[in-house]
């Protein structure tokens, strides 16, 4: 890669963006395709469905070449030449999961027979892989979960020319129960450990019928032994997964906030677990047809890629991004991952939880964080997409709130979703008279600190009329407000102890040609009395008062209006589009989270502390050229300068970096540990003046 272009990636990892989960980068498209995929647990092997059947291909980040956006080139050498295993159905349907029943031969140093040496060239996978029939119904002996054998010799392991050369399958063998009964359905997937399997099957354990199940097994990949299908409702009444996977230890709820029953149905199609078990993430929604075959594939479950489980406070997570482009023009399928800490290549992106996705059936690459959920300090974050109802069909009357809360906002009046998005991260809502409401609840009320943020885009000059125009962004009575006045600038409010009302002006004011966005944000900080406005994260107004904790009050939350409104007049509703709506129950910046706050009483179940993924030591280090910094000083310098360019940017945080270390160096080496210590030096002095 030209040194150039790495100034570029190195800057990407070191500064990214703020990454918020369940949110999605944009989609940049991959080489790699078919019609359904699955991922050892190395992150390296790869099965995919195509036309002819299915194909093995190794993931090689030691090729990994990038775009000039700083994503990798996943139509680059990154993957290597596929080697077909099997000739289609029915042996070869779309759907399957790479079981490893030891983890030590997944894979294994081996020699040309494939025969375990220490010496050899070649590595060796001995998995055994787990799918079904999906041609044909359980009345004509389809959809029975069953495993087989497979042996599979890779080339050049771990290099930039990794590839497979030669593959062995076992026999057939159906997949029973300690009562010696079938599983049925289809899309298996299953933990690393080889005992939970989740699949989409039915509550009657028949035919699929959208329905996601789960079995689990005293032995990995076990062809008998299986416990009797259930609904995955079930997982937290279960003692035999919910002390172990982080996916059962909770109640599992819709995605606003509605508890499914032990019996209850959770839907959802093409399922993938997150490796360790403590999510999974899967389609949630039918894809609508407006004609026959149009979207081509439309009509069963293939739309809005969600996430449910620890990384989302055991909630359906409709992810907002690029992993869904549009609920109407395309549909999306299976999407796995090599995990978030495997290899020091990927992801590419900033934040405290985030995994590098590929998808087979949209030939895409993403990366996903999940980091909403896992911040601790929200009391409710709207990414103003739409929602998902609890039988699995999008829920266009509701936005979730995606802080572990569930504070929904519920659509009121004119408000509309486009098919396609059109925000500044995914789907925004767009604002013709309507609002949101919320329903109160005392997370809501901060005491000690408050944000309020929102992205928005005036459709046009609110000043409409002789009357004063001012349009109502966000407010929960005299609580707190945010106003955007006729003169395009913003008015915060907040309500402290004693029922002062203490507001600020922003003096700069917005852009309002229909075409430009803005990021608002107003916060409060109760300890030093300070009140400040940011445009796109700028300081443009600030005051301080004397210190008082901010005092709430019961009223409902509205964003975007309080009510039916004339489209022009005093107070009247926002026109134009919203996006990306928080409230914190911090002042961001001027009181940094470090842990979660205690404000509301009960804080969500998942905190900052774990992330849904692998052992953050588990990485690879990079493949030279002149940023592995073991092997080239031009990347010890260039990785300097890139943090040092960030660090006056404001653009990165000592605990950022530290999240990161993974990326830019094999922390092993002594080379970079000497650059580690120059970072983290660097860093400290920059961050104390």
């Amino acid at each position: 890669m030209a040194r150039t272009s790495l100034a570029v990636v190195m800057l990407a990892l070191v500064h990214g963006t703020s990454a918020v989960a369940a949110t999605s980068s944009p989609s940049v498209p991959s080489a790699f395709g078919g019609n359904g995929h699955n991922a050892s647990f190395d992150g390296r092997l790869y099965i995919v469905r195509t036309a002819p059947g299915w194909q093995v291909q190794l993931l090689r980040p030691e090729g990994i070449t990038y775009r000039p956006d700083g994503y990798p080139d996943a139509l680059g050498p990154i993957w290597s030449p596929p080697l077909q295993i099997v000739d289609g159905e029915p042996n070869g349907e779309n759907a399957l999961a790479i079981c490893e029943p030891d983890a030590t031969r997944a894979p294994y140093a081996c020699d040309a027979a494939s025969s375990p040496s220490a010496t050899g060239p070649f590595a060796c996978y001995d998995v055994q892989i787990l799918d079904s029939d999906a041609t044909k119904s359980v009345a004509n002996g389809g959809m029975v979960l069953r495993r087989r054998h497979l042996l599979v010799r890779v080339a050049d392991p771990r290099t930039a020319s990794a590839r497979p050369v030669a593959f062995t399958w076992g026999a057939l063998e159906e997949l029973r129960t300690t009562a010696n009964g079938q599983l049925r359905g289809i899309e298996p997937t299953v933990t690393r450990d080889g005992r939970l399997l989740l699949w989409q099957g039915s509550i009657n354990n028949g035919d699929q019928d959208g329905m996601m199940m789960y079995a689990v097994a005293a032995s990995a990949c076990a062809a008998t032994g299986w416990s009797a299908p259930r609904t995955i409702a079930h997982m937290i009444n279960d003692p035999a997964v919910n002390t172990k996977y982080r996916l059962a230890m909770r109640q599992l709820r819709a995605a606003d906030g509605m508890p499914f029953a032990d019996t209850a149905p959770i839907y959802g199609a093409y399922p993938w677990l997150l490796p360790d078990g403590d999510g999974v993430m899967f389609s949630a929604a039918l894809m609508p047809c407006r004609a026959p075959e149009d979207p081509g594939g439309c009509g069963p479950r293939r739309n809005a890629t969600s996430v449910l489980g620890y990384p989302t406070n055991w909630g359906i997570a409709h992810i907002d991004g690029g992993v869904n482009p549009s609920t109407t023009d395309d549909v999306r399928l299976f999407f796995s991952s090599p995990g978030p800490a495997t290899f020091g290549q990927l992801p590419v992106g900033a934040g405290h939880d985030v995994w590098p996705f590929f998808g087979s059936n949209t030939s895409n690459y993403v990366e996903i964080a999940f980091d909403d959920g896992l911040d601790g300090a929200y009391a409710g974050l709207w990414h103003l997409n739409e929602s998902i109802t609890p039988i699995g069909t999008l829920d266009v009357t509701q936005s979730p709130d995606v802080s572990g809360y569930f504070n929904t906002a519920r659509v009121r009046g004119g408000i509309t979703f486009p098919g396609a998005n059109n925000g500044v991260l995914g789907k925004a809502a767009v604002m013709t008279g309507g609002w949101f409401e919320v329903t109160h609840d005392a997370s809501l009320v901060p005491q000690n600190g408050i944000t309020m943020e929102m992205t928005l885009r005036p459709a046009g000059d609110p000043d409409c009329d002789a009357a004063n125009n001012y349009r109502i962004l966000i407010r929960k009575g005299d609580s707190y407000s945010l106003v955007l006045e006729e003169s395009r600038g913003i008015r915060a409010r907040v309500r402290v102890a004693g029922g002062a009302i203490r507001e600020l002006y922003s003096g700069a004011v917005l852009t309002a040609d229909g075409a430009t966005w803005t990021k608002v944000t107003a916060e409060y900080d109760a300890a030093s009395g300070k009140l400040q406005i940011r445009f796109d994260d700028q300081l443009v107004a600030e005051e301080t008062f004397v210190p008082a904790p901010l005092a709430g009050t019961t009223d409902v939350l509205t964003i975007g209006g309080v009510g039916a409104r004339p489209a022009c007049g005093e107070g009247v509703n926002f026109a134009g589009t919203i996006d990306e709506v928080s409230i914190s129950r911090i002042a961001r910046h001027l009181a940094p989270p470090t842990t979660p706050g205690d404000d509301a009483g009960t804080n969500p179940d998942a905190a900052p502390t774990g992330d849904g993924g692998t052992d953050p030591a588990a990485t690879d280090a990079g493949a030279g050229g002149c940023c592995d910094t073991r092997r080239s000083p031009n990347g010890s310098v260039l990785l300097v300068f890139a943090v040092s360019f960030a660090l006056r940017r404001g653009q990165i945080r000592l605990a950022q970096l530290r999240r990161r270390r993974d990326l830019v160096a094999d922390v092993a080496a002594p080379t970079t540990s000497k650059l580690w210590k120059s970072c983290l030096s660097l860093i400290r002095g920059q961050q104390d003046r």
